[in-house]
């Protein structure tokens, strides 16, 4: 087994608690899981077998494997699953705008996931979801998400055209307390904070009394949970 390659029809899920979050929502996925003989130390171990059995997953031991393909020490477990790909199943959009950084994307696709959203959009980014690092990133996030990707953000307005879109900028006249989020709708949000600046006649921002501008996660985390907030209010 080779280190991951782009071009690869699989991936890899480095750790049993990423590979426990592939079996429990992308079973058919998964092609075999690879376990150190070490990993009778873990203690979620008799969950992940369990998982194999139910899903007939084949397990294989072999130490050497995860030492060449582990990005971390003490990584006692390796699941591989061919990469899978979805379609958007529901009237709520999380699109991502410019994401490069599979730190970034993984930190979104949490605070996705946490606030109950699930059809992530990915325009004008060239990054490699499947890489095991950004596997990793997403703290096994990914395994919840739909993901599709646009070349071109005109692309996806013109086909979701019905929806109502709601921007982030950095500078607007309307704050995130303005916005009443009406289904179905997409929420844009951009790896760079002033990266959809100008591309919207309406667009809103997140009105804060710091002068620095607002991290990634904190900007995504806010929106999302206000978002979140109104969906359980309806």
């Amino acid at each position: 087994m080779n280190k991951y390659s782009k071009d690869d029809l699989t991936s890899y899920s480095l750790g049993m608690s990423l590979t426990i979050e592939a079996l429990k929502h992308q079973p058919k996925s998964v092609k075999e899981v690879v376990l150190s003989e070490k990993a009778i130390r873990n203690e979620q171990l008799s969950y992940l077998l369990s998982l194999c059995k139910e899903n007939d997953i084949k397990i294989v031991y072999d130490d050497k494997t995860i030492d060449k393909l582990s990005l971390k020490e003490n990584c006692y477990c390796i699941g591989v699953f061919n990469k899978f790909y979805s379609e958007l199943s529901s009237n709520r959009h999380i699109v991502l705008y410019g994401f490069n950084d599979f730190g970034d994307l993984g930190t979104v696709l949490r605070s996705a996931v946490s606030f109950d959203f699930k059809d992530i959009v990915l325009i004008n980014s060239d990054i490699d979801y499947f890489d095991p690092r950004c596997i990793r990133a997403s703290m096994g996030s990914i395994f919840h998400c739909n993901i599709v990707t646009y070349s071109d953000l005109n692309e996806y307005l013109s086909k979701y055209r019905k929806y109502n879109i709601y921007p982030f900028v950095s500078q607007s006249e309307k704050n995130l307390s303005d916005v009443s989020f009406k289904d179905p709708y997409a929420i844009i949000i951009s790896q760079d904070y002033q990266g959809l600046d100008g591309l919207f006649t309406e667009a809103y921002m997140i009105e804060h009394s710091t002068l620095e501008e607002i991290s990634l996660s904190l900007r995504s985390s806010i929106i999302l949970a206000e978002a979140f907030a109104q969906k359980r209010s309806l």
